[in-house]
């Protein structure tokens, strides 16, 4: 069972379990960026201490996005496939 907590109002409600596995993902990878980004919001205002979890955070995060692009991948046409490797050149050759 899936659950949606609005920030806002910190209202819960059911998530229909039939939501697109990517759509899924898509959530799971934003719930880790956000946690990410608040545990390195702590390792820099408060303590050390929350290196280690931000960087567990980071890491789930970084398997989140792998998970998705995995899961995308097999629903590609021969195009955007191509397209996609592209992209991930290009991303590569930038980040490294």
């Amino acid at each position: 069972m899936l659950l949606h907590v609005d920030k806002s109002t910190g209202f819960v409600r059911r998530v229909e379990e039939d939501l697109d596995d990517l759509t899924v993902i898509c959530s799971r990878f934003e719930n880790e960026v956000n946690a990410w980004l608040s545990y390195r919001n702590l390792a820099k205002t408060n303590s050390a201490r929350y290196d280690t979890p931000a960087l567990h955070k980071f890491q789930h995060m970084l398997l989140a996005l792998n998970d998705f692009f995995e899961g995308m991948k097999e629903r590609l046409t021969e195009k955007e496939s191509q397209q996609l490797d592209a992209f991930s050149s290009q991303v590569l050759a930038r980040i490294s």
